[in-house]
């Protein structure tokens, strides 16, 4: 193919050099030069825009495009959303920095290296050279370079190179801190602004003189609305002269028409059962959330179907689109929060109801949520009525600070009505857990309703309003958020089961076992249930001003501290430090409980290394809040060094036993030769491992006392461990008697009686032990092993008495010798000897 090209090329040129070619073939020689000449420039600025640019430019252009925003930030009059789009473009300028400075860093450190190497070589003298080295040369016919120069000459360059590394590296650097500030710059403004639209004073809601200049205003604002309405309303009419009327009328009625079938259709779709008795939480989960979805879908339809058909007929509704949005959103808004309310408070229906709360609660709940939800809309709906007609302030004021005292009222008789309601209602099985969650629920209500009350009477109308929107989306979230967590609790460790449709997939394609199976599951909701609380954070805390991509800069402080060397320090950040502090601690003890209640039991780790795992994780998440708390507050790891060196005196004398203690316990749990549950002696002191907390060890002994014991003791004292190999238990049983006794006859029957108790295992057999022979008479021990040493005392006493019934049909009770010892062997039943080792029996 190429050869061809080729020699069609060469025929076409030399025709047209031909001294006979004539003008056409000179034309086209030269439009195949001038094609040949755009295909090579083309194919020349492809290569080159594809070549990658240098650290260098790249700089240049964060540095252009960081001096045009930092010149737009100069203007004082930035709006938020000009604010945020700032913020916006620094995203890319800070990631192009960070690129630049993981690309560079590896570089010098690689230039570095090799002038390590160097540094010595130019020092060298050339006597040095090896002996091999000397022969090259001089069997060289032409006189070699040096070592030195050679040395000295790549040692230039690389110091040249790791001049012009360091330089670009040191510029990005600078331009990450300049970025890093610009960004801190526009956060401060954004918080300043939102504080300012926050807590604007304007007037309270209670002065005499708000009302008169509304009264005084108000012939002018209804002027006002009758203009904007009828103007409105004569271009529409204009608009839809002729056929176009009739056509709109015809089309509304019937979208009016459908909306009731498709209501009743919707009740038939999402009714519950009344007659079922006990439906799992699945069902009433999938029934609450078909009724929010079907109650909310239905609004949204036909809002999108009344938009296309005005849109349709090209009616303009730009002068009155603030009241338009704010009956949409009010709509969206009643029709969410009402089909939320029914379908987590099921107030008709108890046998559905998700919540443990009685009927007349549940009522109450329901219609709290609702006239909140009504009355906030209505009170946006008028004041964009009102910013709509251009009304005067003072009438918009008392909109706003109306509506927000009229919710903060409803809601404060909503929750003593809900009182009311739930003592009507009787007890209710609440856990708590959740009895704590809603006491600080109501609480935070009550301080919301007398936060807005107290804003509308000093005159910060602005904050009122915010509060009372906060506390309706807030409960939203809240609902929406149960839901959530209930969906996911209770199907993905259903879907995850054996027998159900994904988990017999998982086992056939992957052979999934069903313990791991099951363990994928609780994994797995767990992980949804944590993404579930994080976006429920996000979405609350996103009408605070906080946005996602500055959330950090946005706990800094508030307040203007004072500084101790590099350390900050002002009571914000105390308080922000603690609040990371115990946010960090309080996932880790969620963490803890999830895997205690849910986690650990499904798998066949024993009960000490479950505990293991617990207490350990605390250690780290302790250590990690800490860290963060730390570092907060300006107290890295380098600046703790001081203090550790000055703490390492008191480590040294004072606090040397809580140290050892503490490494004590971690040794025990690291080792394991202690571990919840084990039955253990120390001293005069036994029972149950209960617990192994930081310092000391939790034994809870067989008269139900507890017995605190240091970890330190543990580690390094003496402590017999019953269970520590296997459960296998010793029983010993020591009788003596006089030299009339029939020892074989006693011997047969004690290896008998011990046979025929079912608890003793058959191997190793039961034994009996010719211990001593005396002068009085002789000495017989009886050896048996049971399966469970705890209930070894049981089967001794069991034995005891077997053998004294046995002894005395036998005739040999009166061989016995010192019945005073026997008698006290009896009422010591509760003692045992554990050989040490154990050996690895099974019973037959």
């Amino acid at each position: 193919m190429q050869v061809r090209h080729l020699k069609e090329a060469e025929s076409t040129y030399t025709h047209a050099f031909k001294p006979d070619a004539g003008i056409l073939n000179v034309n086209k020689l030269s439009r195949t030069l001038a094609l040949f000449v755009c295909a090579l420039a083309c194919w020349l600025g492809q290569a080159l825009a594809q070549l990658p640019e240098t650290p260098d430019k790249r700089l240049d252009q964060a540095r252009s495009q960081l001096d045009q925003i930092e010149a737009s930030l100069a203007r004082t009059d930035q709006s938020d959303a000009a604010l945020q789009a700032l913020r916006l473009q620094l995203d890319p300028v800070a990631a192009t920095i960070d690129d630049v400075i993981t690309q560079l860093s590896p570089r010098l450190a690689a230039v570095k290296s090799r002038l390590e190497l160097l540094v010595p070589k130019a020092a060298e003298k050339s006597a040095d050279k090896p002996t091999l080295e000397k022969s090259l040369e001089k069997a060289s016919p032409e006189p070699a370079l040096p070592d030195n120069i050679a040395a000295e000459s790549e040692k230039a360059d690389q110091e040249k190179l790791y001049k012009d590394i360091d330089g670009s590296l040191r510029r990005a650097k600078a331009l990450a801190v300049e970025t890093e500030q610009t960004i801190n710059q526009i956060q401060d403004r954004r918080r300043a602004i939102f504080t300012r639209a926050l807590f604007e004073q304007s007037s309270s809601l209670f002065r005499p003189a708000l009302w008169l200049e509304v009264m005084n205003g108000l012939p002018h604002d209804v002027r006002a609305a009758r203009t904007v309405t009828g103007d409105w309303i004569s271009s529409q009419v204009r608009n839809l002269e002729g056929w176009r009327l009739p056509v709109l009328g015809a089309l509304l009625s019937i979208l009016l028409a459908l909306g009731w079938p498709m209501f009743v259709i919707a009740e038939r779709v999402i009714a519950r059962h009344p007659h079922t008795d006990a439906p799992t939480r699945l069902k009433r989960v999938m029934a609450s959330w078909a009724i929010v979805l079907v109650m909310v879908s239905l609004p949204v339809a036909f809002l999108l179907a009344f938009v296309v058909l005005m849109a349709g007929f090209g009616l303009d509704s730009k002068p009155v689109q603030p009241a338009f949005n704010a009956i949409a959103e009010g709509l969206l808004r009643i029709a969410i929060i009402s089909a939320l309310a029914r379908g987590l408070f099921s107030p008709v229906q108890a046998n559905w109801r998700l919540l443990p709360i009685g009927d007349k609660a549940a009522q109450e709940l329901t219609r709290l949520a609702i006239e909140v939800a009504v009355i906030l809309s209505l009170a946006k709906l008028f004041y964009a009525f009102a910013d709509m007609i251009g009304a005067a302030l003072p009438l918009v004021v008392a909109v706003r600070g109306t509506g927000a005292l009229l919710a903060a009222l409803v809601l404060s008789g909503g929750l003593r009505g809900l009182a009311a309601a739930r003592e009507a209602d009787g007890p209710q099985e609440i856990s708590s857990g959740r009895n704590n969650i809603i006491a600080i629920v109501r609480l935070l209500a009550w301080l919301a309703i007398i936060a807005i009350i107290a804003a509308v009477v000093v005159g910060y109308i602005s904050l009122a309003v915010f509060l009372a929107d906060q506390i309706i989306w807030i409960a939203g979230i809240g609902m929406v958020l149960y839901l959530a967590l209930a969906l996911a609790e209770e199907s993905i460790p259903a879907s995850f089961k054996p027998g159900a449709p994904v988990g017999r997939a998982l086992a056939a394609t992957i052979g999934m076992r069903p313990a791991a199976l099951d363990q994928v599951g609780i994994l797995l909701t767990g992980a949804i249930q944590l993404a579930l609380y994080a976006i429920a954070i996000v979405l609350n805390i996103a009408p605070w001003g906080v946005q996602s991509d500055d959330f950090a800069g946005s706990l800094r402080t508030a307040f203007f501290g004072f500084k101790v060397g590099d350390v900050t320090v002002s009571l914000s950040n105390i308080a922000i430090a603690l609040l990371l502090f115990s946010g960090v601690l309080g996932v880790t003890r969620a963490i803890q409980q999830w895997l205690e209640t849910r986690f650990l039991p499904h798998t066949q780790l024993d009960l000490g290394l479950r505990n293991s795992i617990k207490t350990s994780l605390g250690y780290a998440g302790f250590i990690l809040a800490m860290s963060f708390a730390l570092s907060h507050l300006g107290l890295g790891f380098d600046k703790l060094a001081i203090v550790a060196g000055a703490l390492s005196v008191g480590i040294g004398f004072g606090l040397q036993s809580i140290v050892n203690n503490f490494v004590s316990g971690l040794i025990l749990l690291w080792e394991r030769t202690i571990r919840v549950g084990d039955w253990i002696v120390v001293g005069e002191d036994q029972g149950y491992v209960r617990r192994i907390n930081v310092r000391s060890t939790e034994i809870e002994t067989f008269d139900r006392s507890t017995v605190i014991v240091p970890n330190s003791n543990l580690v390094s004292g003496v402590v017999k461990n019953w269970l520590r190999g296997d459960r296998i238990g010793r029983i010993r049983i020591q009788l003596n008697f006089d030299a009339s006794a029939d020892i074989e006859a006693v011997r047969e029957l004690m290896v008998r009686t011990a046979k025929n108790q079912e608890m003793v295992i058959k191997i190793p057999a039961p034994t009996v032990m010719f211990a001593d022979l005396t002068d009085t008479g002789a000495k017989l021990d009886l050896f048996c092993y049971v399966e469970d040493v705890e209930t070894a005392a049981r089967v001794r006493s069991d034995l005891l008495f077997d053998i004294h019934k046995q002894l005395r049909a036998l005739g040999q009770m009166d061989a016995l010798v010192n019945h005073s010892a026997t008698r006290a062997g009896l009422r010591a039943l509760l003692e045992a000897d554990v050989p040490a080792p154990k050996p690895k029996l099974r019973s037959t």
